[in-house]
């Protein structure tokens, strides 16, 4: 990204899903925290890992409908296609943020602690 100090807020969903390597994903974020003014805000969003793939998943299968997440695998991945590859939790995402520079990291899940939204930012 071209942008240096230009920014308050920052909104990206999707794009670390498609990235599995960790380093990319930091570098990524590294770029949104030089594009931010100082006080600027990032909103971002992740997948953490299902319990299949972790076995210290951060999801809440109490919240998680057996017939829906078929159903959703069926859309996601047989219909559409789509291949989320990268899983993270929040302590490597809170890690990855922290390491570039940003503070006051705030996560805020969804019942299910499937896809949290983060908000950051980057210090005055």
């Amino acid at each position: 990204m071209p942008f240096e100090d230009e920014f308050t807020l920052l909104n990206s969903n999707g794009l670390n899903v498609y990235e599995p390597d960790d380093d990319k994903v930091t570098e990524l974020y590294q770029q949104f925290f030089k594009a931010l003014i100082p006080g600027g805000i990032l909103v971002t969003s992740f997948l953490t890992p299902a319990p299949n793939v972790d076995p210290n998943s951060e999801w809440d299968m109490n919240q998680v409908n057996p017939e829906d997440m078929s159903l959703s695998k069926i859309i996601f991945f047989d219909i559409l296609k789509i291949k989320f590859t990268a899983f993270r939790s929040s302590s490597t995402t809170k890690s990855q943020l922290k390491n570039v520079g940003f503070d006051d990291i705030k996560f805020v899940w969804d019942n299910a602690r499937i896809c949290p939204t983060v908000v950051a930012r980057k210090p005055t």
